[in-house]
């Protein structure tokens, strides 16, 4: 049986400083089995449906600009 599912984005800002790698391997020797991986770029409008559950508060505005800025990784994660 799985364990623990969820997911992971690595934002833009790592991204972009080439920090992929050693998040992927701390997140690894913490015990995650990464079972899919996808380098993509969220939109504006795809930003602020994920984080609609915080559309009320004053960061709502800068959360969706900042991960909508760059390239992202985003991960599924189980930990068994």
């Amino acid at each position: 049986m799985a364990g623990n599912i969820t997911l992971t984005m690595i934002k833009p800002d790592a991204v972009e400083k080439n920090f992929t790698g050693a998040i992927l391997k701390m997140i690894s020797e913490a015990g995650f089995c990464i079972k899919a991986m996808k380098y993509t770029r969220i939109s504006m409008e795809q930003a602020g449906l994920f984080y609609a559950v915080h559309q009320d508060k004053p960061f709502y505005g800068d959360l969706v600009e900042f991960m909508s800025s760059g390239p992202i990784v985003a991960a599924i994660l189980v930990n068994e």
